[in-house]
């Protein structure tokens, strides 16, 4: 017989509740009585063993799982954080230290405070190396001296011990290192913030280069990172910064740095960088082919390649010295023919690949005889999507063409995703910084220097632009500013009569030919039922575009919420002021009849009260407190919505 319950059912559920009694009294009406007459079969007969089939394949369901995956962003301890605090304490300390000195003897200049920045952070050395190499590529936020100075940061330390490299040989790979290695050279070649350099061959003959992480560099990086977002979120809470304005900052700098520290992520941009080089046809440059079977995400065995470094290579240009100039016919090495092939190389990178090397430094660029070229260390990469690639075409075509508007509207789409502007006064702008431009590179070459037909002052002119309307750049267009900087200073180095636009009128029929290449194979490939999943892909694309632009057109002109909501914040900035105010106040006066209590000096609350307000520290509380909220409206009024 089945028994009511009683179910005492909170709000939410009272008609689950209703349902379940409801249920239960039904048993208890429908039930019958047990028929102890009727005989049963007994249980053993019911319960027993049926035929089943086997698996004749062995499965591994019972221990299915998702896949690891250990994230090299690590929450680290508050105790390494607090360690490194003094040692920026200490470094800002030497910065403003030299700062006042040049104030007091009147020799400050913007150039040298960039030099005493970089000369204080190689002094730091490890991260802040790092930190200050990203800097330089802030070039829409720092000024342009300080981002020429720290591009030639340099990035040395001392080695770590080989054992511990060895360690970590053998923690990736799995197994004694002497059964990979034949010889392995204990003195790096080379020794950076991240990694030692190591030159050996593998059992089989093959000579390679062994890229070791630093141990504990992580841990240091993740303290150091941590020890910046205090420095940052200070500066916001006292209005130096716009609030949440050095967020998405630090949010790209940790992911940058972070990235640099997995050599798996490395490994895969220089293989496919590798393979896709092959593909396209051209031989004269690629990069050192990478051995994965003995990489992991702190080493990575690359192919051992043998030249020049292309600072070599300047220099002995440069210098135009007979010891130079006889090394490079020795080895047949034309510096115009290396400069056109390394702008090439660069030009096929942004626009027909699916990434570009981001730091081509002439440290990471080997010259091999015959005009080889080789790419090394793609810890930093971006990349694009074909409507930017589109983008950055125009605009080099149209620079060409000296289409001023042309090259405003491109720009914009480089920029995206783009706040809430006034667009029409930003293309006037724009087109008035290119024109300013045009003049320059109109001007016969010899007549201007090398850098001032660099790109430097296109991308300038967007920047200005960007601040101007407090626009934020993203990082792939920061990384393909930085890239094109450094490829055009290298190649003007060079060949300093090289004209860059010319040059890529020339790559655009090159890849006439790539795209031709290319039709044919899906030409071939749409004989089938692939023609028809093409049409979908174009219907799909062309949804897509009407959908964007009727989101564009549907937009609001003027938004009268956003209007409404700015000053809504505003009335609460200044009542949480207040109240936080009146309870600084309260607690102050209190503080004050509790002191004259344990002094036996007898006192009413108005006398405290009048302690507290004629209170000098007081006072600059009150202006403090009024001065940061005030700014805090500010920012937000500007605010475009």
């Amino acid at each position: 017989m089945t028994t009511q319950v009683n179910y005492n059912a909170i709000p939410i559920r009272k008609s689950v509740s209703k349902a379940m009694n409801e249920w239960l009294l039904r048993q208890e009406l429908t039930a019958k009585p047990a028929d102890t007459t009727e005989n049963y079969p007994a249980a053993k007969t019911i319960l027993k063993s049926m035929p089943r089939r086997e698996l004749l394949i062995a499965s591994q369901a019972g221990q299915l799982s998702l896949p690891y995956y250990e994230s090299l962003i690590s929450r680290g301890r508050h105790r390494d954080s607090l360690g490194r605090m003094l040692t920026w304490i200490s470094m800002l300390s030497s910065l403003l230290f030299g700062y006042l000195l040049d104030k007091i003897l009147r020799r400050d200049s913007m150039e040298r405070s960039a030099v005493r920045l970089r000369q204080v952070l190689e002094r730091g050395s490890g991260t802040f190396v790092k930190l200050g190499q990203q800097a330089a590529m802030r070039i829409d936020l720092l000024p342009w001296e300080y981002c020429v100075e720290l591009s030639k940061m340099l990035d040395r330390m001392l080695p770590f011990a080989f054992e511990e490299a060895l360690i970590a040989i053998e923690r990736t790979i799995g197994r004694p290192w002497q059964e990979i290695f034949d010889v392995i050279d204990p003195k790096p070649i080379g020794s950076a913030s991240i990694a030692c350099v190591y030159q050996a061959t593998l059992k089989n003959g093959t000579k390679v280069v062994v890229k070791v992480r630093r141990p504990g560099i992580k841990r240091l990086f993740v303290a150091d990172l941590r020890v910046l977002d205090w420095i940052m979120k200070l500066a916001e809470f006292l209005t130096f910064f716009r609030p949440g304005f050095t967020r998405n900052l630090r949010t790209e700098l940790r992911d940058i740095l972070m990235e640099e520290l997995d050599f798996k992520r490395e490994a895969r941009f220089q293989d496919i960088f590798h393979n896709n080089v092959k593909k396209s046809g051209r031989t004269f440059f690629n990069a050192p082919k990478v051995y994965f079977e003995f990489s992991g995400e702190e080493v990575l065995v690359q192919e051992f390649i043998s030249g020049l470094s292309l600072l070599e290579v300047i220099a002995a240009v440069e210098e135009n010295g007979p010891k130079g100039s006889a090394l490079l016919r020795e080895l047949n090495i034309d510096p115009a023919v290396v400069a056109r092939r390394i702008l090439w190389a660069a030009f096929w990178s942004m626009d027909e690949h699916v990434f570009f090397h981001g730091d081509p430094h002439p440290a990471n660029i080997l010259v091999r005889p015959n005009n080889e070229i080789t790419f090394i260390d793609f810890g930093s990469c971006g990349s694009f999507n074909n409507t930017q690639k589109i983008a950055l075409e125009q605009m080099v075509i149209s620079m060409k063409n000296q289409d001023v508007e042309t090259m405003a509207r491109s720009s914009l789409i480089l920029m995206e995703p783009l706040p809430p502007i006034d667009l029409p006064a930003l293309l006037k702008m724009a087109q008035e910084e290119f024109m300013k431009v045009l003049y320059t590179f109109n001007t016969p070459a010899k007549y201007t220097e090398y850098w001032e037909r660099t790109s430097a002052r296109q991308w300038m002119a967007i920047i200005r632009v960007a601040r101007k309307f407090n626009i934020p750049m993203n990082l792939h267009m920061l990384r393909m500013i930085r890239a094109t900087l450094l490829y055009d200073s290298i190649v003007l180095r060079l060949d300093n009569q090289l004209d860059r636009y010319h040059e890529y009128t020339l790559f655009m029929k090159d890849r006439a030919e790539l795209v031709k290449l290319k039709w044919k194979q899906k030409l071939r490939d749409n004989a089938g039922d692939n023609f028809f999943l093409n049409i979908e892909d174009n219907g799909k694309a062309l949804n897509d575009l009407m959908i964007r632009a009727q989101t564009i057109l549907g937009k609001p002109i003027v938004s009268l919420s956003s209007t409404i909501n700015k000053w809504i914040f505003t009335v609460a900035v200044l009542s949480r002021m207040v109240g936080r105010i009146i309870l600084i106040t309260l607690l102050a006066t209190g503080a004050v009849g509790l002191s004259y209590y344990l002094l036996g000096i007898p006192t009413s609350f108005e006398n405290g009260l009048n302690v507290v307000l004629q209170s000098n520290l007081y006072h600059l509380f009150l202006v403090a407190a009024i001065v940061v909220n005030i700014r805090h409206i500010i920012f937000r009024l500007q605010d475009r919505d």
